[in-house]
């Protein structure tokens, strides 16, 4: 059946729920946000400690990675983001080595490394990653402002790095090496504390009632510094602003758990608000009244309703659509036995190889942490994902559809409603996916490299971002508008366990005139095993109108609008493509950005359909090869 959350509330979360239970919890004194004591090592996870060392060895006599000037001004001279994140990253990903070795091992050499990558971030001219530096922009430079400075995530994720490490090793490092961790804190005072409550128009707070990834990743990084690092009583300022933040962002996610920016950046977002709660209880000694937030357990399940297969999930808005293991499941399986849904641990579980790091080792330091202490995690066992038979998502206007529950094997689709002015939108209004044995055919080729267009004015510059390349329409040759007003209206449907079906009304999004309309409806029959896009319309002039569907894999032409997809992944039938337009044309896209490729290789595959000049729609199937 339809998996649909009918709940009473209309959002994850009262207003203000999260910020009376801080507030009942009311601990006199905050504690840290870690056990630093040697004892609490002893059970961390044997495989993730070996992978670090096996890395840390490697680089220890090796200079560290240091971000230079030339790749910071790589910006704003010429748009890449790339030059100076590598580095940067590369350094966090070596401290987080060194200080969760130092805290398992104890031994000198570790905590040496550690304090040299700390004392590094102190002497780093920012912590904010040049592509959200306003410094550009507010005084005309190419450098950032050491007295202005900007937070972001960045900054967020370089006081976190010290506020883990001060509160895994922070005795060992003031017995070792006096001063250092005094002048941590100082730099936690001057880059982030300061600005975080000297200013209220940081746009990630949401007072503006917006809110995305950036509120929780950035505020569950204050609370977790603020806690190791701040004075009692400005920690207590610091925390509870930052608790007020992340109960906005929690009661403003719908009752259904969708995440606008899609299940990629749900790690970001939703996860790093559940990794704060985690962070509230140790810090005050009792675990939060989560009564107040009754659609927690829908937040939970939305990456698992996004799962197409093992591998392979519904990609909209910037989510790559081919996934890794490459996340902090633990956090996932840790919340699902604290609510109690066997569904989301076995979704988690799925993801755990006995034998193997509880964690990837590209984690970020609080997450390696709390991952090797998570002895539940550890001996959680991998069962099948859930892969329910259908799910709709009304607060994002998203539906999914496949052959069989629990199984992959078989078809699967999607449609899309929703508006173009969702966070990390594509103009994909109407869009479809269609997958067979989970892996998909039809498809969103999903994003390129972040680069300076990608958050500002020129983003429908880049193809991938336009409508044209997304399986939808294009009423009259246009295409769809920038901003929320160029909506879909009437997503409706529903699945009788035979037949799944959606329609909706999409003229919206391309700001046809009132008396015109476009109406697409998405089935899977099971019993047919097949799925259908039906396109309708009533236009003033239908002259130049086409259908748009995006292929992996090599088309071959059948004739009489007869296709074939041939698949580029060993083991997966074929799909057959059938079409009763007058003609079509197959554009090939060649790609060799690497966010792109790692999903989809070297090519795609983009499929017009031309409808006769009298018709007022057209319809396409989807089944598998026999």
């Amino acid at each position: 059946m339809t998996v649909r959350d009918e709940t009473v509330p209309t959002t994850v979360a009262e207003p203000g729920a999260l910020v009376r239970a801080w507030a009942a919890i009311g601990a006199e004194e905050l504690r840290p946000p870690l056990a630093s004591g040697r004892s609490a090592w002893a059970s961390a996870d044997p495989a993730l400690l070996d992978a670090l060392t096996t890395t840390a060895l490697a680089e220890l006599d090796a200079p560290w990675p240091r971000p230079l000037f030339s790749q910071y001004t790589a910006y704003p001279l010429r748009g890449d983001r790339v030059a100076y994140e590598t580095p940067v990253f590369a350094h966090g990903d070596r401290l987080t080595r060194a200080v969760a070795l130092a805290a398992a091992t104890g031994e000198e050499r570790w905590l040496s490394e550690a304090a040299d990558g700390l004392w590094m971030l102190c002497e780093q001219s920012t912590w904010c990653w040049p592509a959200h530096d306003d410094a550009f922009a507010r005084f005309g430079t190419v450098t950032p402002s050491r007295s202005s400075p900007y937070l972001d995530l960045g900054a967020g994720e370089s006081v976190a790095t010290i506020g883990w490490a001060v509160a895994a090793i922070g005795p060992a490092l003031d017995e070792r090496f006096p001063g250092l961790t005094a002048r941590l804190r100082e730099e936690a005072e001057l880059r982030v504390f300061r600005p975080f409550l000297d200013r209220d128009d940081w746009h990630w707070l949401g007072l503006d009632g917006r809110l995305h990834n950036w509120n929780p990743w950035i505020l569950g990084n204050v609370i977790v510094a603020a806690a190791a690092l701040a004075e009692p009583a400005e920690a207590r300022l610091l925390i509870d602003r930052a608790v007020a933040g992340i109960d906005r962002y929690l009661a403003a996610m719908p009752a259904d758990g969708a995440i606008d920016e899609g299940y990629e950046y749900w790690w970001n977002g939703a996860a790093r608000a559940l990794e704060a709660l985690d962070v509230l209880d140790r810090i005050g000694g009792a675990p939060l009244d989560l009564a107040g937030m009754p659609g927690l357990a829908a937040l939970l399940r939305f990456p698992q309703r996004m799962q197409l297969s093992a591998e392979w999930y519904v990609n909209i808005a910037d989510a790559q659509a081919r996934a890794d293991d490459e996340r902090p499941w633990h956090v996932l399986h840790r919340w699902a036995r604290r609510l109690e849904l066997p569904d989301v641990a076995a979704y988690a579980a799925s993801h755990r190889r006995p034998g193997e790091p509880v964690v990837s080792t590209g984690m970020s330091t609080g997450r390696i942490l709390t991952a090797l202490l998570d002895e539940d995690w550890r001996a959680a066992t991998p069962s099948p994902p859930p892969l329910p038979a259908s799910v709709e998502l009304p607060s994002v206007q998203l539906a999914l559809a496949r052959e069989t529950s629990g199984s992959d094997r078989g078809l699967a689709v999607t449609l899309k409603g929703g508006h173009n002015g969702e966070n990390h939108n594509h103009n994909d209004v109407g869009s479809v996916i269609v997958a067979l044995d989970g892996v998909p055919a039809v498809i969103d080729v999903g994003r390129p490299t972040y680069d300076a267009r990608t958050f500002g004015p020129d983003r429908y510059d880049i193809w991938s971002m336009r409508s044209e390349w997304h399986s939808t329409a294009s009423p009259r040759g246009l295409l769809q508008g920038v901003g929320a007003e160029f909506a879909a209206r009437a997503f409706t449907g529903g699945d009788d366990g035979n037949v799944a079906a959606w329609q909706v009304e999409i003229g919206g999004a391309y700001g046809l005139d009132a008396d015109e309309s476009w109406q697409r409806r998405v089935s899977l029959d099971r019993s047919a095993r097949r799925v259908t896009v039906d396109d309708s319309w009533a236009l003033d002039d239908s002259a130049g109108t086409t259908i748009t569907y995006i292929v992996w894999g090599e088309l071959s032409d059948e004739g009489d609008g007869r296709l074939v997809v041939h698949r580029p992944v060993e083991g997966v039938r074929d799909v057959v493509l059938r079409h009763d337009g007058e003609r079509h044309t197959i554009e090939a896209r060649q790609l060799d950005d690497p966010v792109m490729t790692r999903s989809w290789g070297s090519q795609v595959a983009r499929l017009v359909l031309y409808p006769a000049p009298d018709a007022s729609g057209i319809r396409f199937t989807a089944e598998a090869a026999r």
